[in-house]
């Protein structure tokens, strides 16, 4: 299944910020997917309950998700995160 931006839209910012907390949880292919994540977990560690910092981290992530909708191992991602039910 190819994804579109509108997709990556949809996905709630509760289900990226689990994501990004979660991250060592779950087997990433798409290497700067892992790389932003590790960044965005300290981010989220050194800010707790920053709410502005969560909100920066989500759209981060999604702005991400977004521009490499063309790579394969992106789009394996993007499914194993569209999978998550909270």
């Amino acid at each position: 299944m190819t994804y579109t931006a509108d997709t990556i839209e949809k996905i709630s910012d509760s289900i990226i910020a689990y994501v990004i907390t979660h991250s060592k949880e779950f087997a990433w292919n798409f290497l700067a997917l892992k790389i932003s994540l590790t960044r965005l977990n300290l981010k989220m560690t050194m800010m707790k309950n920053s709410e502005s910092a969560l909100t920066e981290c989500c759209a981060e992530l999604k702005g991400l998700l977004r521009k490499s909708l063309s790579v394969p191992n992106a789009q394996a991602d993007i499914k194993q995160i569209l999978e998550i039910n909270l």
